[in-house]
């Protein structure tokens, strides 16, 4: 007994000893009652709705004598993104990092960063970096003001330089097989690596990636690369973009009828298109997942707007994929590929209380029927451009938007255009938008809005020079550079008002629209905004022209689709004249002076300024070729940006080889393309010229 009394004792003492000494002892535990879990503060990045894309490192037009560079930066969790070809996917909190070393071939050496999501976001970042590892070398970038047979000058952060130029130093220009000094314009942006005060070469900056992008689409063949002969994969995307790429043995074969983004990676000279990795969709919808979790065991205010963006992000993510297997029926294996997503879905949703997985798809009503035995409800067939048709049930109560407005579902008729989102299970509406019936189809809508920026610089006007007419406007301030240009004859504007180019108008910022083949300046305005303005640029996508709330819809150069109000006291000018709406078009390049007001929710035009696409031309190679509806083929195109452009072919397409003519049956994925015109709005093809037939057996040539 008094063994146990003093090993008690004792007990008691060295638990006094310990609180006394800041240990405690969480008397909870002693009557089982749970702890409160309290959650650790966390410095987590924004993750907001939209993809994000942020590069930390490496610093623009570094100059360094270090063998390799560390590419880091923050994107969504979901992105596939890659580092010059090479897949980097984030982690939980869409932090991610790759070192790049150092090749005497590629020096100076451009990286290309681009992210994706299987949505159709897309980011990229171009960082150009010089290696100066020879002793007496050196590197700088700079935008060229003058360029002779002899010499060059740059205007650099650090002040304006001279370099002597002759028939040794290299040049290098994307797209040129023999680049010369007569290709470098002022206004480029160049990279120039020196030995004292010579130029011992000379690159043109490109300002988006070249070399490398990437495709999502559905896998619909595929043959296994083995150790000694490449492989091959075809894609197809919901708007009938189709390519076949190479595949080497270090590439995952996926399988038929999955989603998936393939990392590509053009060779420039040889043509060839190459997978250098694949993301299927799943994997991506599993790291949204894990960021999800890991932002709900953070304590922080970020913390709980992080959720909420990656919340909107699945929902999204998961509406996009389902959506695309579904379109992409009826290839082999698209039945377990739906099977498979609806289930990965549905456990997510739920535990993210989202709901069921959707999907959504845009067509013409072909039939309403309205027998069905619940009361009020209709089963509508919605047949959509490509693919199968769909049915869904909508109900009285099913939302559905007509010009920003809810209308009654029986308002809906035969031929009605709209896009519906309906759950996998059931097939029941969820809500139903009808498009205006002047709709740009998505593949035009998606091409044109790709090149509203060509022809275009916005910037502070730098210098008018009065013996030539010329202008001089810095497009970018963290690098210096800028362009020149001729305005004789163009058009200049001050907040939409007519003016003389004058003195007073340097330093102001402006807007340009330019021809690109001879820098001849064609508009200029010099504009200001309130508080409540902003820009927007893009293509017209769909408009009303009637003045009613929501009657223009604009999708963005980012891909967005923006819609707002025209009224009365808009300002239309097309191409530099005053136009009304009912001039207005679907196709119609939105410049990027075109001014906004949002206020109580509500965003208005202010001032649309409008320029007419040009005809298409394209040159390149054929990726894909697609059966459509009515007899038509569509055409996937490459060209040296890797650009894919997708076209129409039809029995009246003049398509010809050296003199030949051919028919669209004698169309081949690897046929190089000398020149295709087509209308930049419709996509069709009128001519189509192919250069002669190289024999090569591979799989994108």
């Amino acid at each position: 007994m008094n063994r146990h009394r003093l090993a008690a004792a004792f007990i008691f003492a060295i638990l006094g000893l310990i609180t006394a000494c800041g240990g405690g002892v969480d008397q909870a535990t002693s009557i089982a009652t749970p702890r409160t879990q309290i959650k650790p503060v966390v410095q987590v990045k924004p993750q907001p709705q939209a993809l994000l894309l942020r590069l930390t490192s490496p610093e623009v037009n570094l100059v360094t004598d270090l063998d390799h560079v560390t590419v880091s930066g923050v994107t969504s969790p979901d992105a596939t993104l890659s580092v010059n070809g090479r897949l980097a996917l984030p982690d939980p909190g869409g932090l991610f990092s790759v070192d790049v070393g150092f090749s005497h071939i590629s020096n100076p050496l451009v990286i290309e960063v681009v992210a994706s999501s299987i949505t159709g976001e897309t980011e990229s970042e171009v960082r150009p970096v010089i290696f100066s590892d020879e002793a007496g070398e050196s590197g700088l970038f700079g935008t060229l003001s003058s360029v002779t047979p002899s010499d060059i000058t740059l205007q650099t952060e650090s002040g304006t330089v001279s370099l002597s130029v002759d028939s040794s130093t290299l040049i290098a220009i994307h797209g040129w097989k023999s680049p010369s000094f007569s290709g470098l314009t002022p206004g480029t942006q160049v990279g120039v690596i020196t030995r004292g005060t010579q130029a011992k070469s000379v690159f043109a900056v490109v300002s988006r990636p070249v070399r490398t992008r990437h495709f999502t689409g559905v896998v619909t063949a595929s043959q296994a690369a083995s150790p000694t002969v490449n492989g091959s994969i075809t894609l197809l995307d919901s708007t009938e973009r189709q390519i076949t790429a190479i595949t080497t043995n270090e590439t995952e074969t996926p399988s038929i009828g999955v989603l998936v983004t393939a990392v590509l990676k053009q060779d420039i000279s040889s043509g060839d298109l190459t997978v250098t990795a694949i993301d299927p969709a799943l994997d991506g919808t599993e790291r949204i997942f894990e960021a999800l979790a890991m932002n709900q065991e953070i304590d922080s205010h970020q913390s709980t707007e992080n959720i909420v963006g990656l919340r909107w992000r699945l929902l999204e993510h998961g509406v996009r994929h389902v959506s695309m297997l579904v379109d992409s029926q009826p290839y082999e294996g698209w039945r377990d590929a739906v099977a498979s997503a609806q289930q990965t879905y549905t456990r997510l949703f739920s535990d993210h209380h989202i709901g069921t997985p959707s999907a959504d798809v845009t067509g013409l009503v072909t039939s309403i029927a309205t027998s069905l035995g619940a009361s009020g409800t209709k089963l509508i067939t919605i047949q959509p451009a490509s693919g199968q048709p769909v049915m869904v049930k909508l109900s009285e109560n099913t939302p559905v938007i007509l010009f920003g407005e809810r209308i009654k579902s029986g308002q809906l008729d035969l031929a009605s255009e709209i896009t519906a989102r309906y759950s996998i299970e059931g097939n029941d509406a969820n809500r139903v938008t009808v498009m205006a019936g002047n709709t740009l189809s998505r593949e035009s809508s998606t091409q044109l809005a790709a090149v509203a920026g060509r022809g275009e610089a916005q910037g502070v006007l730098m210098g008018i020079g009065d013996s030539e007419l010329a202008i001089s406007i810095m497009v970018d301030r963290t690098t210096g550079q800028q362009i020149s240009l001729r305005s004789d004859g163009a058009g200049i504007f001050r907040n939409g008002a007519p003016v003389e180019l004058e003195s007073s108008m340097e330093g102001s910022h402006v807007f340009a629209r330019f021809d690109p083949a001879t820098h001849r300046l064609l508009e200029m305005e010099s504009l200001s905004l309130s508080s409540d303005e902003d820009l927007v640029s893009g293509v017209v996508h769909s408009l009303i022209p009637k003045f009613a709330a929501g009657n223009l819809t604009i999708r963005t150069i980012d891909g967005q689709m923006r819609t707002f109000t025209h009224h009365a006291n808009t300002a239309i000018r097309r191409d530099g004249l005053r136009v009304s709406i009912h001039d207005v078009r679907p196709g119609d390049l939105v410049r990027p002076n075109t001014k906004i007001k949002t206020f109580g929710g509500t965003a208005e035009i202010v001032s649309l300024n409008l320029k007419t696409p040009e005809p298409g031309r394209v040159t390149g190679i054929i990726r894909g070729i697609t059966p459509s509806l009515g007899g038509l083929v569509k055409l996937t195109i490459s060209n040296i940006w890797l650009d894919l452009i997708c076209l129409t072919v039809s029995s009246d397409t003049q398509i010809s080889q050296q003199g030949q003519v051919l028919g669209v049956r004698d169309l081949k994925v690897g046929q190089e393309v000398a020149i295709a015109t087509y209308d930049a709005v419709t996509l069709e093809t009128s001519t189509l010229l192919l250069d002669p037939p190289i024999e090569t057996g591979r799989a994108s040539r």
